[in-house]
């Protein structure tokens, strides 16, 4: 597994003809300062560098026109990521840049992803397959002050666009559903066009042996050449054809999939939902006082808990309906895409015109027929078997790669990763001084969060509990752990020096930490480096850095602007 450390952040703005050199050396560092100073600005940039957009960036800050270099460790290499003039490049440690895009989705973010091994693969509103952008690699290891104290997967909302967006991060990242298996799916992708091309050649050929049989008769011999433009133009209509129909079956059979996935889908939830509704119709016909039949305890069967059944039920009802509105455009999809391969129909007329071509009282049907029958079927056969080979053993890599996905689904595998969640969940609730209800039914997807400063604690419980989660189950690149202001909710003077000795304490080991806070210079923090940044209110950037930081800039920009 390797780890990412940040080592420097450099900010330039030459509107403003100011600029910042931010060391971020220290595997545990606080940067501190008072609130209106730009520590924040800090924290937003040090992902945004990479490609992630922070939630909040103020106008003031957007005029400046800011541009961005971040170095970076990573595989024992030294590396800069900028962010300038649109682009954003990806340098080695000797100036030269290894890759480059301006849009998160189409380019950048899937350089970035192949760069750090990120395999996780998401459907668009469209129903297109894509590498999501660069925020949901770093999705954990981020917790701004803007969204992040209220609820988990916020961190770059912006970005979070795509649909189930929150089980999709949790997933991943925990380990349900790791790299393994988008692996396996996107090997599977590519072998369905293989399979599909195959038994579109099988089917041809098969097709084209049953017409040979059916031909009777001969014709005079004469020279081919005389047809040679005739011949060309079958040969490539044949093979435009071949492609049009492998296109439409692809897309079928993957809406088609697709459709029973949903379907199955709707299934889980609809049973789900009966099971909820029975679990409150008992608990209702109750009394308010429940014995155990086992140890004899009584347990309070009370209205709040029927209520929370109620809003469960809700929730499941919402996913049902949304599941069975997205069924229906699939269905709908599906037909639409059936009804276009109607369309290969017409172009057949087109082969038929070639077969026609007359020259000298002969077509290019009777040159074909006086070519050969018997040698013609030799070769279609030939081919026919060696089509039919490939295509069985391409069958069989698609059923392994379908085993692969399942075999990483796996409901023990899932269990256990959900038993270490929720132990890790429960134990730093405790030493954060968080209540949990019923902290053995707590999904890895989110916290329900209780009101005041116990609310932003809870999260912290949750953020590290899931941090663990990853180290232990998956193998996914380490990013340094980014925390923005835990002072929320008018944390007391016990439980905010709590909360960050617990930041500094209990990060997974290797991964570097830096942390914004107001003024924590009475705190003891071991082995933690504490800066202060900010001249004035506003202001973050320095006059007097702006030439050395450009100097680091300038080699960039040149390459930049060259379009290297």
């Amino acid at each position: 597994m390797q780890a990412v450390k940040f080592k420097n952040l450099f900010l330039l703005s030459q509107v403003e003809k100011r600029a910042l050199h931010v060391p971020l050396h220290p595997q545990k560092l606080l940067i501190q300062g008072a609130n209106g100073f730009g520590k924040s600005v800090i924290m937003k940039s040090l992902y945004e560098a990479l490609g992630a957009t922070p939630n909040k960036i103020d106008a003031r800050w957007k005029n400046a026109n800011v541009s961005s270099c971040l170095e970076f460790e990573f595989r024992d290499a030294t590396w800069f990521s900028v962010k300038a003039h649109g682009v954003f490049s990806l340098f080695d440690d000797k100036g030269n840049r290894q890759f480059w895009g301006q849009r998160l989705v189409k380019d950048w973010g899937p350089k970035l992803a192949d760069f750090f091994g990120f395999k996780l693969e998401m459907v668009d509103k469209g129903g297109e397959t894509l590498t999501p952008p660069p925020a949901y690699l770093f999705a954990p290891f981020y917790i701004d002050q803007d969204g992040s104290w209220d609820k988990p997967w916020v961190s770059f909302r912006q970005d979070f666009y795509l649909p189930q967006s929150a089980s999709t991060l949790a997933d991943y990242h925990s380990g349900i559903r790791p790299d393994g298996y988008y692996t396996a799916k996107a090997e599977l992708t590519k072998e369905k066009i293989v399979l599909f091309s195959l038994e579109t050649a099988v089917e041809t050929l098969r097709q084209a042996m049953t017409q040979i049989k059916e031909i009777e008769g001969t014709t005079p011999t004469y020279d081919l050449k005389e047809f040679a433009s005739e011949c060309d133009d079958l040969v490539a209509e044949s093979e435009r054809l071949l492609v049009l129909q492998a296109e439409h079956r692809r897309t079928v059979s993957d809406v088609h999939e697709e459709v029973h996935l949903v379907r199955a889908e709707a299934d889980l939830v609809n049973n789900a939902l009966r099971e909820m509704r029975g679990e409150f119709e008992l608990a209702s016909s109750l009394p308010r006082q429940v014995e155990c039949p086992t140890c004899g305890h009584e347990y309070q069967n009370s209205l709040a808990e029927r209520f929370a059944l109620i809003e469960d039920e809700g929730v499941l009802s919402e996913a049902l309906i949304e599941a069975q509105s997205k069924l229906e455009r699939l269905v709908e999809k599906e037909l639409a895409e059936r009804g276009k391969l109607d369309t290969i129909v017409a172009s057949l007329g087109r082969i038929e015109n070639i077969l026609e071509t007359q020259k000298q009282s002969l077509s290019l049907n009777d040159v074909l027929i006086a070519a050969g029958k018997t040698e013609a079927a030799k070769l279609l056969r030939a081919s026919l078997n060696e089509k039919i080979v490939a295509a069985d053993a391409s069958r069989k890599i698609t059923e392994s790669l379908r085993a692969s996905m399942i075999e990483f689904s796996d409901r023990i595998r899932t269990s256990e990763i959900k038993k270490f969640y929720r132990a890790r969940l429960s134990m730093y609730s405790q030493k954060l001084d968080v209540h949990l209800d019923d902290p053995e039914r707590q999904s890895i997807e989110s916290i329900s969060v209780a009101r005041g400063s116990e609310g932003p604690r809870a999260l912290l419980a949750y953020y590290y509990a899931f941090l663990h989660t990853k180290t232990n189950f998956t193998t996914s690149v380490r990013f340094p752990v980014v925390i923005d202001s835990p002072n929320q909710q008018g944390q007391d003077t016990v439980h905010l020096p709590q909360m960050l000795k617990f930041i500094f304490d209990h990060v997974p080991d290797d991964v570097q930490t830096i942390v914004a806070t107001e003024d924590a210079s009475e705190l003891k923090l071991e082995g933690v480096t504490i800066a202060t940044y900010g001249e004035a209110k506003r202001q973050i950037l320095r006059e007097k850095e702006f030439d050395q930081v450009r100097a680091i800039f300038d080699p960039f920009f040149q390459k930049i602007l060259a379009m290297e």
